[in-house]
C-alpha cells in the first residue's frame, strides 16, 4: 500500500479511477458539492487530492483543505471514499498528520458519519458534534 498526494497538475491523469471512489461520499455533502465542484477545487489547489495504490490499482480516495479559523489552521478531511481501509488507514493518518504539522496546522478534523469513531478514536481523534478532530501539543 501507498499513499500519495496528487499534485493538482496531474488530477486529470488519474481522474478516472479516482472519481468512483470519492462518488460514494457525495450524498454525504446533501446537495452542497458536486463531482464536478470537487474536480473544480481540486484542480485550482482548493483542495488537497490524495490517494492510495496497492500495486498500480488505486483502491482509495481522499480530499482534504485547509480550513482558516481566527486563532487556528486546521488540515479537514473532506471526501473520503475507498476499499480495504483498515490496511491503509495508519499510513493515511500518520502522512496526513505529518503533512498538517509541515504546513503550520494547529490539528486535524473530519466530518464524517458515525461509524468513523472505530477507524479514528484508536489514532487519538474524539467526535465532536460528529466532527471528529486531533489536536496538535503546542
Amino acid at each position: 500500500m501507498r499513499v500519495s498526494l496528487v499534485p493538482a497538475d496531474y488530477v486529470s491523469l488519474s481522474w478516472n479511477q479516482v472519481a468512483p471512489h470519492l462518488e460514494k461520499s457525495i450524498p454525504t455533502a446533501h446537495g452542497r458539492y458536486s463531482m464536478d465542484d470537487i474536480l473544480c477545487e481540486i484542480v485550482n489547489s482548493e483542495q488537497h487530492l490524495w490517494v492510495v495504490f496497492d500495486n498500480h490499482e488505486i483502491i482509495a480516495a481522499l480530499t482534504t483543505k485547509f480550513v482558516f479559523y481566527p486563532k487556528k489552521k486546521i488540515l479537514a478531511g473532506q471526501f473520503l471514499g475507498g476499499e480495504r481501509i483498515k490496511e491503509w488507514r495508519d499510513e493515511m493518518l500518520e502522512t496526513l498528520e505529518r503533512w498538517a504539522k509541515d504546513n503550520a496546522c494547529s490539528g486535524l478534523e473530519m466530518t464524517g458519519r458515525k461509524g468513523f469513531k472505530k477507524v479514528l478514536e484508536p489514532h487519538g481523534w474524539t467526535p465532536e458534534y460528529v466532527v471528529y478532530e486531533k489536536m496538535f501539543k503546542e
